[in-house]
This record gives structure tokens, sequence and C-alpha cells, in this order.
């Protein structure tokens, strides 16, 4: 199914009203379900404002970064079930799930989805030590990459197996050839200290 998803106006800071018509004129100039995105990089919404999205026409949606997911539980109680809640901290996965997310949108469900897979299964069977080991192996690769540009990082795994995801423009910093030799010896060390199976880029190294 075709939709659209949208981050904020950003640059400026725009007020509520102006947020809530930008997304309104998007919406009415399309005739699919939209997405919108809380995410700090472009101004986190106040909740207020969340609730005002909810109503317009088209409007299905948010996806939901922050680095704290009592609010997902609020979102689902005033605004109601059917408004879906997408939790975009990758490194707090299994948190935005916990707390009432509909289900996961980020940029190392893209490099490292195996275990991401595997997190969200072991989320519905209810099974939390392995859920909760799942999260932190995910997370200690995480970490490792954002030692690094984590763009040119992520687009450099990509290729590893197979998929060119192309280079990061500037201003964004490329990744060297030796800042590639430190991510793969540090990728490798985590493989094995934290006995990570089954994950194709790793396997790569």
């Amino acid at each position: 199914m075709a939709a659209i998803s949208s981050v904020p106006p950003f640059y400026w800071k725009f007020s509520s009203d102006e947020v809530v018509r930008y997304y309104q004129e998007i919406s009415a100039s399309v005739d699919l379900p939209m997405i919108v995105y809380n995410v700090a990089l472009a101004a986190t919404m106040d909740f207020s404002t969340i609730k005002r999205l909810a109503t317009i026409a088209g409007v299905e949606g948010i996806k939901y970064t922050a680095s704290s997911h009592h609010e997902i539980l609020r979102i689902k109680e005033e605004i109601g079930p059917d408004f879906k809640i997408y939790s975009g901290s990758d490194e707090m996965a299994l948190s935005g799930l916990a707390y009432g997310s509909d289900g996961l949108i980020g940029s190392f469900y893209n490099v490292i989805p195996e275990l991401f897979i595997k997190l969200f299964h072991a989320y519905k069977q209810k099974d939390w030590e392995t859920a909760k080991q799942l999260q932190t192996q995910a997370d200690m690769i995480i970490f490792s990459v954002l030692k690094h540009p984590m763009h040119a990082s992520m687009k450099r795994m990509l290729s590893w197996i197979g998929v060119e995801a192309g280079f990061a423009r500037s201003p964004f910093s490329s990744l060297s050839k030796a800042d590639e030799v430190l991510l793969k010896e540090e990728l490798r060390r985590l493989k094995h200290t934290c006995h990570i199976q089954d994950v194709q880029v790793l396997k790569e190294l």
C-alpha cells in the first residue's frame, strides 16, 4: 500500500498552527494516507500538536522518535488505538514496542534487520530475556558504528552485502579506508564477544 511519510517543516521555528497547516495542505493535495514525523532534529512537536494532527483527514499515524516513550501510552489513550505509532529510536526498539508502538521506523533496521526481526518475534512471544539480549546486541553494533560517520558507515556496510547505497553527500562526513578497517575490526570483535549470529553484514567481514 502506498503512503506518504513527511518530516515537519524545519530550519525556522514554526508555530503549532503552521505545522498543522503544512500537513493539512499536503494531505489535501493527495489521496494517500500520511505518516507524520515527530523527530528532535526537525523540532519535536508537543502533545497538543500531535492531537491536532491526528484530526486531519488522511493522517493515520506518526513516527515517534524520542528518548522517552511514556507519551506513546498517552497518544494511544487519548487519540485512540487506530492512530498508528512507529517507534523511531533504533536503540530503544524494545522499549517502543513495550509501550505500545505499532511498528518501527529507523536507520539500522536496513543494516542489521535480522536482529530486529528476531527481537520483534521474541517480543510477540513475551520472551523478554531473548528480546533484551537481541536489543543489547543491536545496541552494541549501533554504538560501534556511531564512533564513525553514521550515514557513510551504514552505506558502506550495505555495500559489504551487495547493496549499493551510494555515498554520503557533503556536509555529511565520508568514511575513510582506515576508518572502515577499524569499523570492521570492532564489528568482528563484537560478533564474537557478544555471540551475535545469523547477521549477514557481519558474515561478510
